[in-house]
């Protein structure tokens, strides 16, 4: 996992994250506080040709839009307005789980691919993968 910090408009910081070969990701956050999380392939652009992070446009694939949503939902549970550090390194923690997201298979029916998808719900207390359809 490789991390690369940026403060374009001061006291807002976006962490650009790339995650292997697998997927980039950028986080927008407020302090230590995350906001806003998009996730995109790692053969997507993300970056225009402005040179500004594309924050607004989703992801052209269907398995980075699900693991987009996934993320919103992990930033939600993290979210921790007494300890925000923590809350910060278990999100980077839960993401970085996904650096097996096409080779591991789903903890509950063992398949690689079902309805197409790969295991795209990671389990926030084992970070464990899951397909949607077969996630606790």
């Amino acid at each position: 996992m490789s991390i690369k910090l940026t403060r374009p408009l001061g006291n807002s910081a976006v962490v650009h994250i790339t995650l292997e070969r697998t997927l980039h990701a950028v986080a927008i956050l407020r302090g230590l506080i995350i906001e806003t999380v998009i996730v995109k392939g790692y053969g997507e652009r993300l970056v225009l040709d402005s040179g500004e992070f594309d924050i607004w446009s989703k992801s052209r694939y269907a398995v980075f839009q699900k693991v987009s949503d996934h993320a919103t939902a992990a930033t939600l549970h993290y979210y921790s307005p007494l300890r925000p550090e923590l809350a910060v390194s278990s999100f980077m923690k839960w993401l970085n789980s996904y650096s097996t997201l096409f080779t591991a298979p789903c903890r509950k029916c063992g398949k690689h691919l079902q309805d197409n998808l790969p295991p795209t719900w990671r389990d926030f207390r084992n970070l464990d993968p899951f397909h949607d359809g077969c996630r606790p």
